[in-house]
């Protein structure tokens, strides 16, 4: 059994070393402010859309998004749109939805040429699909020619997956059948007790034999794991990444949990009943990841995802800026991008019905960036995904550079350690990469701000919106 200690101790004495409780407030790592970034602008930033005002299609679009928004229950931490769902009502309403899909995607192909190379199924709980409605499902994919021959995809499968071994081994090979070979699993952490605390439905015990399947099957695996957790221990932690690295992922993705309104979580924590971790803890967490999965064959990129046999990281070179790519949102709670426009569909499932029997658009909000504001976006998230930022892409599409634009942020970056400047590039250094999300976060463009919304508008933006809420000026 691993004895946490050296790990621990080595993680402790690397935060004192980086000096991470003198890090500016904007730049201390806790669950109320984080922002995951994966969309900006946030959802209450957004404006909404209308005939008039929705974005223009873009002449093709290959990779897809599609929102599974049900699940068996709600964790006490998701802020994601779904709807928990009992086994009675399940496969008529997942039946039902994806009819809607369906609709959905004709309506898009009536504008758009689908041609989908990469489609991601997520959720809410993708795995929850019986499998005869998937196969058909994948097959009108296939057969309206939206789904590439080649395609390729990722699903994420909840635990409770792998609780029926025969429909499981049905269902991926349906996923196999598609080119569907990525499987993202939420194992979340080894502790029985936080997984029950936190309503996951299942326990540890389950991955060894999921992971059996999974390889028997020839996916690529990746792990979920999560850090931050009220009441997790830095020797449950590293526990959870011993288990994790013993059952030989092909990646492993290591979430930071953050706290949205909309939560169950967050209202305990409101009250004084559940008290979140202070950032010694949460960070010697995250160095404690940094350390153990780097010395196990895991390299980290983009920031907190970890893959083995990918080579070295620092040969890596970006090769287009995010604004580039392409997503489509399918499905209420969905969000994409395209045509320099931030887009989310509508957040509310019985509406999503209404307007696809209608034949009209799903999307609900976006947000259309100018030019500067594409500029900050792209720093952003070139920050979050690549290996460094590369100045002459910038110069190629901007004419200008992030080093010139924002000068006396990345001088103090460096000063505090977090950057590395050299040859017209910009690299996080390990200890920059602890705050990632923090760091990117400064780049928010001043003038993308949250709309005033009233009722149940913004009873809803409330409940979902997850949005930076670090002081944007005076870090």
């Amino acid at each position: 059994m691993l004895d946490p200690s050296p790990l621990i101790n080595e993680a402790a004495r690397l935060y004192d070393h980086y000096r991470l409780d003198d890090l500016p407030r904007a730049l201390q790592r806790n669950s109320l402010d984080y922002y995951y970034l994966s969309i900006y602008p946030s959802l209450s930033e957004m404006r909404p859309l209308d005939d008039a005002n929705r974005p223009p299609y873009p002449v093709a679009i290959h990779n897809a998004y599609i929102h599974i928004p049900f699940c068996s229950g709600v964790c006490d931490f998701c802020s994601y749109y779904l709807i928990a769902l009992n086994v009675r009502r399940r496969d008529a309403a997942i039946r039902r939805y994806l009819d809607q899909v369906k609709v959905e995607l004709d309506f898009h192909a009536r504008r758009t040429t689908l041609d989908i190379t990469y489609l991601y199924f997520g959720g809410g709980t993708p795995s929850l699909i019986p499998p005869g409605v998937l196969d058909e499902f994948l097959g009108h994919l296939a057969g309206r020619g939206y789904l590439n021959p080649q395609a390729m995809g990722t699903l994420e499968l909840h635990p409770e997956f792998f609780a029926d071994e025969a429909t499981a081994s049905q269902f991926l090979n349906i996923l196999r059948r598609y080119g569907i070979g990525r499987i993202s699993v939420g194992y979340q952490v080894s502790d029985d007790d936080l997984l029950e605390q936190t309503n996951r439905r299942h326990r540890a015990g389950f991955m060894a034999g999921a992971m059996a399947m999974l390889r028997d099957g020839g996916f690529l695996a990746n792990i979920d794991l999560m850090y931050g957790l009220a009441g997790q221990s830095l020797a449950g932690w590293a526990a959870t990444l011993a288990d994790a690295v013993a059952f030989a992922p092909d990646s492993i993705a290591t979430y930071f949990l953050f706290v949205d309104k909309g939560t169950g979580l967050y209202e305990r924590v409101r009250r004084g009943a559940t008290i979140l971790p202070d950032h010694r803890q949460i960070q010697t967490q995250h160095l404690m990841a940094q350390l153990f999965l780097e010395r196990a064959g895991y390299h980290e990129l983009p920031n907190d995802f970890w893959a083995r046999d990918v080579g070295d990281p620092a040969s890596f070179r970006p090769e287009r800026l995010p604004s580039r790519t392409i997503t489509l949102p399918v499905g209420p709670g969905a969000y994409g991008h395209y045509s320099r426009t931030q887009v989310a569909n509508v957040f509310d499932l019985a509406e999503y019905g209404r307007r696809m029997a209608a034949g009209q658009s799903p999307l609900w909000r976006g947000y259309q960036l100018s030019s500067k504001q594409a500029f900050h976006r792209d720093v952003m998230f070139t920050l979050k995904n690549d290996p460094f930022i590369d100045c002459h892409l910038f110069r190629s599409a901007y004419n200008r550079s992030p080093l010139e634009v924002f000068e006396p942020v990345f001088e103090r970056l460096q000063r505090l350690g977090l950057v590395a400047v050299a040859d017209e590039t910009i690299r996080l250094t390990p200890k920059g990469r602890l705050c990632v999300e923090e760091i990117s976060s400064l780049f928010r463009h001043p003038d993308i701000r949250p709309m005033a919304e009233s009722g149940a508008t913004a009873r809803l933006l409330e409940k979902h919106n997850f949005a930076p809420t670090y002081p944007p000026v005076g870090w």
